[in-house]
């Protein structure tokens, strides 16, 4: 029986390809995407710098209007450091398909290097290590595991595992 309401999201460390993922996902399955990266970039356009409240007051009147709508969507964000407010906010009401970026810290570097990330490599242990922890508590919850190993091809994975997982899970 397919699924009603629902989201697909991602756990992983910043720059590791949620965005093209989401992206990928969303023109194959005609869902909206939530982009966290877009709704901090219009914050800092609007305002002249980054607000952090004003972000966060953006990002969840967005999603409180979509979880009133009851729309399905894609959230375009790493859920690791929010899960355990998210998990309150929809539970009974949406099923998460959940894709998580399981890199090696190698593999990140290389990621970092490819797209010029200069700053993000300062925090790679943290955000490793951010992840790290976010699975030692959820690896339940994810759906999906993108690793070294199949990343070329992640899109791929990503579209016949939730295509698969909405229509029968």
């Amino acid at each position: 029986m397919p699924k009603e309401k629902f989201i697909i999201t991602f756990a992983g460390p910043v720059g590791c390809s949620k965005t093209p993922v989401a992206y990928y996902l969303s023109w194959k399955l005609g869902l909206p995407i939530l982009n966290n990266d877009a709704m901090r970039t219009e914050t800092v356009e609007d305002l002249g710098k980054f607000d952090e409240k004003e972000y966060l007051k953006r990002r969840d009147e967005r999603i409180d209007e979509l979880l009133k709508k009851g729309s399905s969507f894609i959230y375009d964000a790493s859920i690791d450091r929010v899960w355990k407010d998210w998990k309150d906010r929809l539970l009974g009401k949406y099923e998460v398909f959940m894709i998580s970026f399981d890199l090696s810290k190698g593999f990140i570097m290389e990621l970092y290097a490819a797209k010029k990330y200069d700053e993000s490599i300062r925090d790679v242990d943290k955000f490793i290590a951010d992840h790290d922890k976010f699975l030692e508590e959820f690896a339940d919850k994810v759906n999906l595991q993108i690793t070294d190993e199949n990343f070329k091809d992640r899109l791929r994975l990503s579209y016949e595992a939730a295509e698969r997982w909405m229509r029968y899970n």
